[in-house]
């Protein structure tokens, strides 16, 4: 019960966020969770209709830059990306391209989720673009909204890479990422995983080790979806709230994804409990197959619009050119990425 109220006192303390970020609507709807149920030690609450696990670490009340779990045993890393060199690496990375993709012949525009903007290529010696570079040891992946229509059709670009062909991840491991989320409503950073054989979704799995809306400045999540089709399939998602004073716009935090044959968990910042956990004998594993535990390919991203946010945009939040001249703080509107490291588990 304190900890929902004390991030519900903290909501209603900072009005102008609430502005930007989560709805009124939204806040009565979190009084009203507040006698409800726990998760691993958590309270639960439903927040536009989504089960989020409320997360008020004892690190919170000290004011830091990040708040990332610390890094693993050298011993036990398979292998980490620092983004120290300015250059993304053309071994491990490779872009998406376009507003879509081809299914039996048949372009699906938006990705199949209604998206708005056309991924670009890399095209510098650095492997980078306009829309993601490394800077200042980060990778940073920025959607521009283009007052002359990208290409004549398109008014946002963005980036999308992967490392389908080039670096597969599988169990038993451990996936642990630093990032910082872009603020806006509209934007949509994601970090996630697809399965690296050639099987159509959901039948192969996806798993969704983070996602954010832009327009909810202190709630993130994590998702499984699954199924023998398109119109056959269900999903598991979590998301996870926290104070505003540590939104995740503002300040780094590290989700881990621990990853066995029969389980997937995940575990924000340092904490030693998992806020999300599921497992191959679930329930809703007698109607579909448990389908993750095959090889991966990992992808990071941020769309514009779609059926996410139920296609809420706000135009005026997206930088405009590459040097995101028209706001104070450009990083505020950029999917920051400090560090990734894949490191290995005991089953």
């Amino acid at each position: 019960m304190s900890l929902k109220l004390n991030i519900f006192s903290q909501l209603i303390r900072n009005k102008k966020r609430i502005r930007s970020g989560i709805s009124l609507s939204c806040l009565l709807i979190f009084f009203q969770n507040l006698e409800s149920q726990e998760v691993n030690g958590y309270d639960l609450v439903e927040i536009e209709g989504v089960s989020t696990v409320v997360v008020e670490s004892e690190s919170f009340r000290k004011n830091k830059v990040s708040y990332c779990k610390q890094r693993s045993n050298p011993n036990e890393v398979i292998r980490a990306e620092e983004f120290s060199s300015g250059k993304l690496d053309k071994e491990i990375w490779d872009y998406d391209v376009s507003n879509g993709f081809y299914d039996k012949g048949k372009f699906i525009y938006g990705w199949g989720n209604a998206e708005l903007q056309y991924y670009r290529k890399g095209k510098t010696d650095q492997n980078t673009n306009e829309n993601l570079f490394i800077e200042n040891g980060l990778l940073k992946i920025q959607p521009i909204h283009h007052r002359r229509a990208f290409q004549k059709e398109f008014d946002y670009t963005s980036a999308r890479i992967k490392t389908r062909n080039l670096k597969q991840f599988t169990y038993p491991s451990k996936i642990t990422f630093c990032f910082k989320v872009p603020t806006g409503t509209g934007a949509w950073p994601a970090f996630w995983l697809m399965p690296e054989e050639n099987i159509a979704w959901p039948q192969g799995g996806e798993i969704d080790i983070m996602e954010a809306k832009g327009r909810l400045t202190n709630i993130a999540g994590s998702a499984l979806h699954f199924g023998e089709g398109f119109h056959n399939k269900d999903e598991i998602v979590q998301n996870v709230v926290i104070p505003p004073s540590v939104r995740f716009q503002e300040k780094f935090h590290s989700i881990t994804m621990e990853w066995r044959e029969d389980s997937i968990q995940m575990f924000l910042d340092s904490e030693s409990k998992p806020y999300m956990t599921v497992k191959s004998d679930d329930e809703v594993f007698s109607k579909f197959s448990y389908p993750f535990n095959r090889n991966y390919y990992l992808i990071i991203n941020v769309a514009v619009g779609g059926k996410y946010d139920d296609h809420k945009i706000d135009r005026t939040a997206f930088c405009l050119n590459n040097k995101c001249s028209n706001k104070d703080n450009p990083d505020d509107h950029r999917f920051l990425i400090d560090w990734i490291e894949y490191a290995r588990l005991e089953p």
